[in-house]
């Protein structure tokens, strides 16, 4: 009896061994683990912490590069606008004294000497002051003599040869030099003296052209440094209005430490920071001045946020500006780096902790269920067979519900990226996909019991279905174009495919339709129809689209005696010498200005169109009989007018004619003879001398004239 009770206990007490052994084991790896992740997430974190604290530094420096680079680029380019404006005002002042000059020349040398006509060309130019009263004329001759100078008049008749400036540079040479091209007229840079110093020499530029009649150099000048001191202020300004950061501005300093522009203290503009008083200033001055004299780069030093804050850490960035004498210095205060990082840092600890925590539940659930497992293990060995056959049936069972859900789900699967709707044997719907929710904007739960119907358009008839479910119910299957309308209400075009899905006995079980939605590919095809039909500059109808619709018309009119057809062809007159001056852009945006003003002065029912180069052709439908007729003309003179009135195009200004002919269609007129006869009308206007109309009469087709081609080559040689 002893040895059962020591059975029974055995086969009671093996289990429990082995259910707290192996908890025990268990716990001991969870708790190794769990030390492992503590000083694993210690050590990332002060990694993480030091990658965190270079990247800052570095994104520091970027910006501060940045910064620097985009106020140099800024100065820059002031400084060349300022440039181009010199020699844009010189050059006008150079072109408006030889036009002064060519006039009062074509009008008096006939009636005066040689002597009197040069004194008078020299004296018109001698009062003429611009550029605020510093600017005037000179005139030299080829020989080297000064033949007019308004400030300095007792060294006119003196030779220019030998006359140098600072740099040795022959100053008569490089007159010469600019005026030695094909349009014998340019710049001259050169230094002379400045007029409120004339003991010190300053940069100059000259804009000089040829007086051709006596071959004279007659030019003007202006210094850069007057542009450039009207410049500076503005320069000042935009500096003084950049700010990044919370803390970070622009201070501009000259080479001698003096404060040209400040973003955070333009007060203090003007002062010398080498000679203030307090020694964080004069250090942090002398600190910039010397990274810059030694080529930039970045510094820290102390310097005042504010005029009555405590010095703070300042990260700045310098560089010189050689050619201006300038120092340019982008700084930003530690303070923002510090709150940056504690920000980051901040954000970097929680995301550990978080971590750690999802860690820490993470090993806690896996005790647990491996607790529950072991637990679980050691009832299984207690359980007898009958249980383990039952499991094993429940498991058969829910294995073939699991294996009729994974047949259903990998029918939508195939389908992924199109919508698919299943429906069962009464066309009710009972499952449908996630793209089917994305194209129609119907959920699951709206449309589940009720049929496809809903998402009919009524764009196809009772006919259309009758004939798809012919073909479903006999093939089995259909495929096809259909319109449908989403939740929205918006209808769209679809490709729809539908199969049937049948049981071994023959009967329906399930409809499977997949549908896609094919609104870009129509998109594309109204497209693809555009540019076949347009002329891709203009947007007006091609040559295709031309013949197209003139067929049409003729042919209505012949049938059904409807309107009548007129066709205008119309040539653009000298087109090709605006292209030839002015380039093809200009020649484009002229084409397309001539396009917009054809179809403003245009009824819905006529079409204009462009076949190329200048040519236009329009199709134009008028009254049948006499009082259509006389339209014509009225017509005429109104485009024509349109046509040629002055237009600006970049700055330039240009005068446009153009020649039209015109033909009226007849009873057996066909395209090509109605065409054949305005090209001959067309070229009857281009010879009787362009910009205006004529009308193909029974005189022109007996006539030759030559083709616009030859007129316009013509007009090119005169």
């Amino acid at each position: 009896m002893d040895l059962k009770r020591e059975e029974k206990a055995g086969s009671t007490g093996l289990p429990t061994q082995l259910l707290w052994g192996g908890s025990f084991i268990v716990l001991l790896l969870l708790c190794s683990q769990t030390v492992y992740f503590y000083f694993n997430a210690q050590t990332r974190y002060q990694q993480q912490l030091g990658e965190l604290q270079d990247k800052l530094i570095k994104e520091q420096h970027s910006r501060l590069s940045s910064e620097l680079a985009d106020a140099e680029q800024m100065i820059d380019q002031m400084f060349a606008e300022a440039t181009d404006l010199i020699r844009q005002q010189t050059r006008s002042q150079t072109h408006q004294a030889l036009a002064l000059m060519n006039s009062l020349y074509q009008r008096y040398h006939e009636q005066l000497s040689e002597a009197e006509m040069k004194k008078m060309l020299i004296e018109s130019l001698r009062d003429i002051r611009f550029f605020d009263d510093r600017g005037y004329y000179f005139i030299d001759d080829m020989d080297g003599t000064l033949l007019l100078s308004p400030i300095l008049p007792g060294n006119e008749g003196t030779s220019l040869l030998g006359l140098r400036d600072d740099t040795r540079h022959n100053i008569f040479q490089g007159l010469v030099a600019a005026v030695s091209n094909a349009q014998k007229e340019g710049f001259s840079h050169y230094r002379w003296y400045a007029p409120d110093n004339n003991k010190v020499m300053r940069n100059k530029v000259a804009h000089v052209g040829t007086f051709e009649p006596y071959n004279w150099i007659v030019g003007n000048g202006d210094y850069f440094y007057r542009f450039e001191d009207d410049l500076k202020p503005r320069i000042y300004n935009a500096l003084r209005n950049i700010h990044f950061g919370r803390t970070g501005y622009i201070a501009l300093l000259d080479r001698d430490g003096r404060l040209l522009a400040s973003g955070a203290t333009p007060e203090r503009e003007g002062f010398n920071y080498l000679n203030d008083p307090d020694p964080i200033i004069r250090q942090g001055a002398q600190q910039a001045l010397a990274t810059a004299q030694a080529g930039g780069g970045y510094l820290s030093y102390d310097w005042y946020q504010t005029e009555d804050a405590s010095p703070s850490h300042r990260l700045s960035l310098v560089k010189p500006i050689e050619d201006r004498g300038w120092v340019l210095i982008a700084g930003i205060y530690q303070d923002e780096v510090n709150e940056l990082f504690s920000s980051q840092e901040q954000r970097l600890g929680e995301a550990i902790k978080q971590g750690w925590s999802h860690q820490l539940i993470a090993i806690i659930t896996i005790g647990i269920l491996a607790l529950l497992i072991a637990l679980s293990y050691s009832r299984w060995l207690k359980s007898r067979f009958k249980r383990y056959d039952d499991n094993i049936t429940q498991q058969q069972d829910k294995l073939r519900e699991f294996a009729e859900s994974l047949k259903l789900s990998a029918l939508i699967v195939e389908s992924a990226h199109e919508g698919v709707i299943v429906c069962d044997a009464d066309n009710r719907i009972v499952k449908v996909n996630s793209a089917f929710t994305r194209i129609t904007g119907y959920q699951l739960s709206e449309v589940l019991g009720k049929t496809p119907a809903i998402l009919t358009s009524g764009l196809q008839d009772n006919d259309f279905y009758k004939e798809m479910w012919h073909t479903l119910n006999t093939e089995g299957a259909w495929r096809g174009e259909v319109w449908s309308k989403r939740k929205d209400g918006e209808v769209y075009p679809e490709w729809l495919s539908i199969s049937v899905n049948r049981y071994s006995n023959g009967e329906v079980q399930n409809y499977i339709a997949t549908f896609s939605d094919i609104t870009h590919l129509k998109n594309l095809e109204n497209k693809l129809r555009y540019l076949a039909e347009t002329d891709p500059l203009t947007g007006l109808a091609n040559r295709r689209t031309l013949m197209d619709c003139l067929n049409r018309d003729l042919a209505a009119q012949q049938r059904y005696h409807s309107a009548g057809v007129a066709l205008f062809f119309i040539d653009l007159d000298r087109f090709k010498a605006i292209n030839d001056c002015y380039g093809h852009d200009i020649g484009d945006s002229l084409l397309i200005e001539m396009s917009n003003r054809l179809k403003a002065s245009l009824r819905e029912s006529d079409l204009p169109c462009r076949v190329g180069g200048d040519e236009f052709i329009l199709i134009i439908k008028f009254k049948e009989g006499k009082e259509g007729v006389k339209e014509l003309p009225l017509l005429c003179q109104r485009l024509l007018n349109e046509m040629t009135k002055p237009l600006r195009l970049t700055g330039i200004d240009i005068d446009i004619s153009c020649s039209m002919g015109v033909a009226v269609s007849s009873k057996d007129d066909d395209a090509y003879s109605l065409m054949k006869n305005a090209d001959q009308a067309l070229y009857k206007a281009k010879g009787e001398g362009r910009g205006c109309a004529c009308f193909f009469d029974e005189t022109i087709s007996t006539t030759v004239y030559p083709s616009a081609i030859e007129v316009e080559s013509t007009d090119q040689k005169d």
